[in-house]
C-alpha cells in the first residue's frame, strides 16, 4: 500500500506541475489590486493542475482492489469546487452567488462522504447527533475549510505551507486508522501541492488562482470528512487540527474584524501573514512560519493517535490556546513593526 501511495504522489505532482507549467506559459495575469501582496502582474489559475492530480488518483483507485466507499464523493466536491473557482476567476462571482453555490455544494456532497454520528471526547464519552445536526455540522466544517484556504491563499507559497502538511497528515492517520478514502485525498493533496510548489515557491512564477485554492480546500475537506464520519472519534478533531493554523488565522481575523464592525465580505489585508509581509516580513519567511505551524499540528495529531482515548481532543485543544496567544503576541509584533518601518 505504501509504494501505490508514493506512486500516486508522484503521478499527482507531474500532472501538477505540467498544468501549472501550461498556465504559466499561457500568460492570464493576475493583476495587483487593493488587496495584493504581489506588485507585478503574475499567471494565476496554475492551481487547476491540483485538480487533475484527484482525478488520476482517483482514476487508479477505481482500478485498483481497494476500498474505496467516499472516493467518488470526494472527487465531485472537489471537482464542483474547482469548478466554482475557475468560473469566478474567469467570471468574477458576486460574493453572494459564490458562498450560496459554496454551501449548497458542502450540504450535498457531505451527505454521500458521509457524517459523523457523535460528537466525541472519548468513546465512552460522546454526544449523539441528530442527523440533520451531523449533516449540517459535516457541511459547514467542509464550508469554512474551503474558504479558510481561499482566504489563505494570498502570498507566495502560502497555500502549499498550510496544506501540504495536512495532506501528509491524512495520508498517515488514514492509514493508521484504515481510512484508506482520506489517504488518498491525502496523497493527491500533497502531490498536488509539491508540483504546484515548483513554480509558487517565492518569488511565485504562478499563482493557484480560485480554481487552484477551492479544489485543494475541498481535497482536504472531504477527505478529512471521510474520516471523521467513519466511527473513530479521535478523527473528528484530527480533521480541524491538521490544518489549524489556517482556521485559526481566519476565524480569529474574522473575530477581530467583527469587534471593530468591519465584518463583511469586502477583500481585505487584516490577515496575520498579511499583515506580517507588510511589515516588511518576506513572503518566504511568512510561508516558512506557516508550514512550521501546520506540521507542529500535525505531528501533534499524530502523537495523540498513539496516547490514550481523549487525547485528539487534547492535541486539538492545547494546539488551538498556543495559536491563539502567537496570533495575538504576532499581530502585536506586526504593528510595532509596522510603525517603526513608518
Amino acid at each position: 500500500m505504501g509504494m501505490l501511495m508514493v506512486i500516486s504522489a508522484l503521478l499527482a505532482a507531474a500532472v501538477s506541475f505540467a498544468i501549472a507549467m501550461l498556465v504559466w506559459k499561457a500568460g492570464v495575469l493576475d493583476m495587483p489590486g487593493h488587496r495584493s501582496l504581489h506588485e507585478t502582474p503574475t499567471p494565476r489559475g496554475g492551481g487547476i493542475g491540483m485538480l487533475a492530480a484527484a482525478g488520476v488518483t482517483g482514476i487508479m483507485l477505481a482500478l485498483l482492489p481497494v476500498p474505496g466507499g467516499s472516493a467518488l464523493a470526494i472527487l465531485a466536491l472537489t471537482t464542483l469546487m474547482g469548478a466554482l473557482g475557475v468560473a469566478d476567476d474567469l467570471f468574477g462571482l458576486s460574493s453572494r452567488t459564490k458562498f450560496a453555490l459554496m454551501a449548497a455544494i458542502a450540504l450535498i456532497t457531505a451527505w454521500f462522504i458521509g457524517v459523523p454520528g457523535y460528537f466525541a471526547l472519548t468513546e465512552s464519552v460522546y454526544l449523539a447527533l441528530p442527523v440533520w445536526v451531523a449533516l449540517a455540522g459535516a457541511g459547514l466544517f467542509i464550508f469554512v475549510t474551503i474558504n479558510a484556504v481561499n482566504f489563505m491563499d494570498g502570498s507566495d507559497g502560502m497555500l502549499v505551507a498550510g496544506l501540504l502538511p495536512g495532506g501528509a497528515g491524512l495520508v498517515l492517520a488514514g492509514l493508521a486508522t484504515g481510512h484508506l478514502d482520506a489517504a488518498f485525498a491525502g496523497t493527491a493533496l500533497a502531490g498536488g501541492l509539491a508540483g504546484f510548489f515548483l513554480l509558487n515557491k517565492p518569488p511565485a512564477r504562478v499563482f493557484a488562482g480560485d480554481g487552484g485554492s477551492l479544489s485543494a480546500g475541498a481535497l482536504y475537506a472531504g477527505g478529512a470528512l471521510a474520516m471523521a464520519g467513519s466511527g473513530f472519534s479521535g478523527a473528528l478533531w484530527l480533521a480541524p487540527l491538521f490544518i489549524l493554523p489556517f482556521l485559526a488565522d481566519v476565524l480569529l481575523t474574522m473575530a477581530r474584524r467583527a469587534a471593530g464592525r468591519r465584518l463583511d465580505m469586502q477583500a481585505h489585508r487584516e490577515h496575520l501573514y498579511q499583515r506580517l509581509i507588510a511589515a516588511g516580513w518576506s513572503h518566504g519567511g511568512v510561508a516558512v512560519l506557516y508550514a512550521g505551524a501546520s506540521a507542529l499540528c500535525v505531528l501533534a495529531g499524530l502523537l495523540a493517535l498513539q496516547g490514550p482515548q481523549g487525547a485528539p481532543f487534547l492535541a486539538f485543544a492545547l494546539m488551538t490556546g498556543v495559536l491563539s496567544a502567537l496570533y495575538l503576541i504576532g499581530g502585536r509584533y506586526a504593528a510595532r513593526l509596522a510603525g517603526s518601518v513608518q
